[in-house]
């Protein structure tokens, strides 16, 4: 969400008497559908607390790709498994000092659903339309 997911706006538990805050934050009630079986081949959106959107694309090879603000950001490897609490989507980003942050995925409410993170952290994740990673052609150079 590390990922953009480890850099997103954490949600508010109480917001403060802002109506509209209230009416659009989706809920973890049994009233949405669970999260999906995988996340093979999804994007998701998430706002940090500097107004920066990043979106995480997870790709069939096991490896995910992060953008911040369009912009390629970050690349690393993640898993879908069971952890302590039930399923966790974990993300490793590739760089050496690159930690491995896990979050449960809650109930979805329409496009989007929270996720918990490590200290119990609580984030909002939009889906959004995956992309295919490019594929390199050999002795193509790269920018």
């Amino acid at each position: 969400m590390v990922l953009g997911l480890s850099a997103c706006t954490p949600v508010e538990e109480d917001p403060g008497g802002d109506e509209e805050a209230a009416s659009t934050e989706p809920s973890d009630s049994p009233s949405g559908k669970p999260a999906p079986d995988t996340f093979t081949g999804t994007a998701w959106r998430v706002m940090a607390e500097d107004g920066a959107r990043y979106v995480t694309m997870l790709d069939e090879d096991g490896t995910y790709r992060d953008l911040r603000n369009g912009d390629p950001w970050q690349e690393g490897d993640w898993t879908y498994a069971d952890g302590p609490g039930g399923k966790q989507l974990c993300l490793k980003p590739d760089h050496e000092d690159g930690l491995e942050r896990c979050w449960q995925p809650g109930r979805m409410k329409g496009d989007t659903m929270i996720a918990t993170g490590p200290g119990e952290r609580r984030i909002e994740l939009t889906r959004v339309e995956y992309t295919v990673p490019e594929v390199q052609e050999e002795g193509e150079e790269t920018e």
